[in-house]
């Protein structure tokens, strides 16, 4: 079983953009959450998205699948916080909707 929603909503006048979005996925051995809100005002974005994992059995499904990796989490529960920034430089080499957001979580 899974569901996602999502809205956005937008204020022209002010270029003030919100996005907000959940997800659920409720699958064998593993059940999988997260919200995130981010908003864009002027060229300048900030997010935060939060994710929360229950993993209850993972099977490796090539060789180079590692667990002692730090890459991968394995089996447990998670919770991760990752907030991100973005900056919009529009209309590159002057093509519209050709934008670049440079950005870091």
């Amino acid at each position: 079983m899974s569901f996602n929603t999502a809205g956005n909503w937008n204020q022209s006048p002010d270029n003030l953009v919100v996005n907000v979005s959940t997800a659920y996925l409720d699958a064998n051995q593993e059940k999988d959450f997260s919200a995130g809100v981010n908003t864009v005002w002027q060229r300048i974005g900030l997010g935060y998205i939060f994710a929360a994992n229950d993993i209850k059995q993972y099977k490796p499904t090539t060789s180079t699948d590692n667990l002692d990796s730090a890459d991968s989490l394995g089996k447990g529960k998670y919770k991760i916080h990752t907030v991100n920034a973005s900056y919009l430089i529009p209309n590159v080499m002057d093509m519209d909707n050709f934008n670049v957001y440079l950005g870091s979580y």
